[in-house]
């Protein structure tokens, strides 16, 4: 293990005097949640607002949870529901109590964290959104897009103000610069670009030989990026001058700055988040998390702990400073969709291709689909307060063992045109009839559920 960084006599000071000034929260880390548990699928964003008392983030459970950071488990203020695919990244808009976000459905979304109102919801395609920046007067949006776009939105009069287009392949991060006059973009095709806002011209910063999946900026201007060949390093926008701090063994998957400490980490698909002293570009710090990896991950405001997200139904914390002297794992494993055969082949195939989505009990958990529970002979579309698309509630299919073997026969998107449901097919007959056969048993009323349900569910 790395030694702890003790920070100088000046760096104390500072941070005592943001933290009177009100610019940091004096919490200690001891009063913040361990976990943020309300998500029903994987967590794949998280933001941490300024205050440090509240955070967002969104899940592969097509979801987005507004929190306030208190309790061991946090406490979800409101469930923003609206995307029709997962919620790839989250970030609160300042000066305002708006919030906007990206998924798989290829849109960008502007919340009301009020009252959850979806105030705008831009789709065009089924393109992914993988990143979104706001700028610092909170008057502008950037969407990263699977493309080879980056879109720019207007947030004072919700409309779609430019796209960029120059990338050779998907685009995956966006951030603004500091004055906002910039928009810098990092791709599959392995460049860093820069555009000017206002005349739309670009210009290749940096070139690397693989694609570049994060993008943050430093508080001194420069950029920070990780790439698919598990590659760390910055670079400057005005003169491409870069630096390559380190070749990990798996590609980075997510990047948070804290300006506080002087600070930045990513986070890997081998579970690692590694922190980096931004004047010395040196490692100062690395946690291991054995069943990564690390899909998402934001610094609290004083810098002292990060809180990321996973494969887990959970965002939670590792505290960086003071380290801990014993760091607990916090993922379960194997999850519910991580299981060897068992004696009930259908069982196996509801639990790797299904329970990810959904559970077998009256509760649907919040998950990504509804709740099975008394599948069979229910009409398509009629669980309460699910927010099912009108393609499925309009289709006026009867689940049976004949509409459900279609199901996996020809895949929702041929069923069901316009359905927000994933493609999921089961082409070996003997498979998708044992996954019958189990969900006739397993989501009949008459049995207890409770007792049916994994208990990692």
């Amino acid at each position: 293990m790395l030694p702890i960084r003790v920070p100088t006599i000046p760096a104390l000071l500072l941070t005592l005097g943001l933290c009177m000034a009100g610019l940091l929260p004096a919490f200690p880390n001891d009063a913040l949640p361990e976990r943020l548990s309300g998500h029903g699928g994987p967590v794949k964003a998280i933001s941490i607002h300024p205050d440090g008392v509240h955070a967002l983030t969104g899940s592969f459970d097509y979801s987005i949870i507004h929190w306030a950071l208190r309790g061991s488990e946090g406490e979800a203020l409101r469930l923003l529901t609206g995307h029709k695919a997962a919620v790839n990244d989250v970030a609160f808009v300042p000066g305002s109590g708006r919030a906007v976000s990206v998924g798989d459905d290829g849109a960008l979304a502007v919340w009301d964290l009020s009252d959850g109102k979806l105030l705008a919801f831009f789709e065009d395609s089924d393109a992914k959104g993988l990143g979104v920046a706001v700028s610092a007067d909170g008057k502008l949006a950037a969407a990263a897009r699977w493309d080879k776009t980056v879109r720019l939105y207007d947030l004072q009069t919700l409309s779609e103000r430019a796209r960029f287009e120059g990338h050779r392949g998907n685009v995956n991060a966006v951030v603004f610069s500091g004055d906002g006059s910039e928009l810098f973009s990092a791709a599959y095709d392995g460049t860093v670009r820069s555009w000017n806002i206002a005349g739309q011209a670009n210009r290749v910063i940096y070139s690397h030989g693989w694609g570049i999946n994060v993008l943050a900026r430093l508080p001194d201007g420069r950029l920070a990026f990780g790439a698919l060949d598990g590659t760390v390093g910055v670079v400057s926008p005005d003169s491409g001058e870069h630096t390559i701090i380190g070749i990990f063994e798996r590609p980075i998957l997510s990047i948070t700055v804290s300006q506080a400490r002087g600070m930045f980490a990513t986070g890997g698909a081998d579970g690692h988040i590694r922190v980096f002293d931004i004047a010395s570009l040196a490692q100062v710090e690395d946690y291991g998390e054995p069943y990564g990896p690390v899909w998402a991950m934001d610094f609290l405001p004083n810098g002292k702990s990060v809180y990321r997200g996973g494969l887990d139904d959970f965002a939670a914390r590792w505290q960086i400073e003071p380290r801990q002297p014993f760091e607990k794992v916090t993922s379960t494993y194997p999850r519910r969709f991580q299981v060897s055969a068992s004696d009930d082949p259908g069982e196996t195939e509801f639990k790797r291709k299904c329970s990810v989505c959904h559970t077998l009990t009256p509760d649907g958990g919040n998950r990504a689909g509804p709740t099975l529970y008394h599948l069979f002979g229910r009409k398509a579309g009629e669980v309460a307060g699910y927010p099912y698309t009108d393609a499925l509630k309009n289709s006026g299919i009867v689940w049976t063992e004949v509409t459900v073997a279609r199901l996996f026969d020809e895949g929702p998107d041929l069923m069901v045109p316009g359905t927000k449901m994933p493609l999921q097919r089961l082409k070996a007959v003997v498979r998708r009839d044992a996954l019958i056969e189990y969900l006739k048993r397993a989501t009949a009323p008459e049995l207890n559920k409770p007792a049916q349900q994994d208990k990692r569910d």
